[in-house]
């Protein structure tokens, strides 16, 4: 991606480029996913015509069907304000792992009325035209934060400085955790628009995702309502499990996830029948600084890095998927059948 990056920047920046400049940025009036090391395995020149081909073209690159997404109208009306505006900002697109944000900007990309090009190079014309500058999304951001948070700074500096001068929009995507918190602490977060929030679909979307790709309707609402809840990624594990065992597909699946639950108790050494899951169970969601009175709070961090729990930003916690609900409501009631 530096190299790649490294090209986008002469194209802007270098005054010798200027006409380069403007065939590749002043001919686009929309935006297009750029992937972490979509480019890395090609020459410098490679990569050059690749980036100037698909902003020209202002769209994905890759094949795509819409056909296949669980339609998520309001979310994407929201991000097409973002992606068609015309004011100084740049922008966080956020998100827990699985919710879907990847799929959600390339649908809503692809459903976007696609521009005609612009027949003047001049910038002020274009945004004249179509009422908003350039746009560039930056994907999977996360990767760019845990390898080289440094450059992650010079992207959000870069961005900064854009939305200064309103000659570019960018938008980054990653999921919740290290790229919010690096972004927010630095001066350059003053220029950011509040972040876009990506959540789970509804248990009815989720079942009729589920019903689409060939399952059961009460096999489909049993495995959302127990163990998938909305989030993308578990459904599309269902799925895939529903290919190699459609006739024990709930019960595996459980089996499943429920194994790898004890697993992540034992590297944290907390029972599961402990009181502060019981406290969990009883108020859903729980204030960290009374969680704090239960359990020490390097506890709680080793739970939400075993994806446990899961720390929101109104600083309560709660059990990160609905499988994990299940199990811990499964164990404490058959505790209690016991004593």
């Amino acid at each position: 991606l530096k190299k790649y990056w490294n090209s986008f920047k002469t194209v802007v920046t270098d005054p010798s480029k200027k006409l380069a400049s403007k065939k590749v940025l002043y001919t686009m009036g929309i935006g297009l996913v750029i992937s972490y090391l979509y480019f890395t395995h090609e020459s410098p020149r490679v990569q050059d015509k690749k980036m100037a081909d698909v902003f020209k073209k202002g769209k994905i690159d890759r094949e795509f069907n819409p056909t296949k997404l669980v339609k998520r109208e309001n979310l994407e009306n929201a991000l097409k304000e973002i992606l068609q505006l015309s004011f100084q900002k740049y922008f966080l697109i956020s998100g827990e792992h699985g919710t879907g944000k990847t799929t959600l900007v390339q649908n809503t990309i692809l459903n976007l009325q696609e521009p005609k090009h612009a027949t003047s190079p001049h910038s002020e014309l274009l945004y004249e035209k179509y009422k908003r500058p350039i746009v560039l999304i930056l994907d999977q951001v996360d990767r760019i934060a845990k390898e080289d948070p440094k450059f992650l700074r010079i992207l959000q500096d870069f961005a900064k400085d854009c939305a200064d001068k309103g000659t570019l929009v960018i938008v980054f995507i990653a999921s919740e955790g290290l790229v919010p918190q690096i972004m927010r602490s630095r001066s350059a977060w003053s220029q950011a628009s509040t972040p876009f929030e990506v959540g789970d679909i509804s248990d009815e979307e989720a079942v009729k995702f589920l019903q689409d790709s060939g399952i059961d309707k009460k096999k489909a609402e049993d495995a959302v309502k127990y163990l998938t809840g909305e989030r993308f990624i578990l459904l599309e594990e269902v799925q895939l499990l529903n290919r190699v065992n459609p006739k024990n597909l709930v019960e595996k699946f459980k089996e499943q996830m429920f194994t790898q639950i004890k697993r992540d108790l034992d590297t944290v050494e907390l029972p599961a029948n402990h009181e502060f899951f019981i406290k969990l169970i009883e108020v859903d969601h729980i204030d960290i600084r009374k969680a704090k009175t239960i359990i020490p709070l390097n506890m709680i961090h080793k739970l939400v890095e075993a994806n446990i729990l899961k720390e929101h930003q109104d600083y309560t916690v709660s059990f990160h998927s609905r499988y994990i609900d299940t199990y811990f409501k499964e164990v404490i009631l058959a505790d209690d059948v016991i004593h």
